[in-house]
C-alpha cells in the first residue's frame, strides 16, 4: 500500500512539473509573438458635418439623396398601362405570364388584380 501511494505522489508531482514547464513555455511564447495592430478609431476621429460654400452645391446634395418617385405615380404613366387596357390588346386572351413581365409583378399578383377587376373567373 505504501508503494502505491509513493508511486501516485511522484506521478502528481510530474504531472505538476510537466504543467509548470508548459505554462512557461506558453509565456515564452506570447512575448516573443508579434503585436497585434489596434483596432482602427478612424471613425470616431472624423470631423463634424461640413459646411457647404453655396446654396446651389446644398440643393444638388439634397437633391441627389431625395426620395425616389413613387411607383403609384409612374403606374399611371403611359409607359406602364394598368391591367384593363392591357387585357382589352390582347383581344380578350389573358395570358398572365405576359402580363406579369410587362407589369413588373409576379403571376399571382397578377391573377389578384384580374380576380378583383372582375376580368378572370
Amino acid at each position: 500500500m505504501n508503494d502505491a501511494v509513493a508511486l501516485l505522489a511522484i506521478s502528481q508531482l510530474v504531472c505538476l512539473g510537466a504543467i509548470f514547464y508548459l505554462y512557461t513555455q506558453v509565456q515564452q511564447m506570447k512575448k516573443l509573438a508579434p503585436k497585434r495592430r489596434e483596432p482602427t478609431t478612424r471613425v470616431h476621429r472624423m470631423p463634424g458635418p461640413a459646411e457647404v460654400g453655396s446654396h446651389a452645391t446644398a440643393r444638388a446634395a439634397r437633391a441627389a439623396y431625395a426620395q425616389p418617385v413613387s411607383r403609384s405615380a409612374s403606374q399611371s404613366s403611359p409607359a406602364r398601362p394598368d391591367i384593363a387596357s392591357l387585357v382589352a390588346r390582347a383581344d380578350g386572351a389573358i395570358d398572365v405570364s405576359m402580363l406579369a413581365r410587362r407589369m413588373h409583378k409576379s403571376e399571382d399578383e397578377i391573377r389578384l388584380l384580374l380576380r378583383r377587376q372582375g376580368l378572370a373567373g
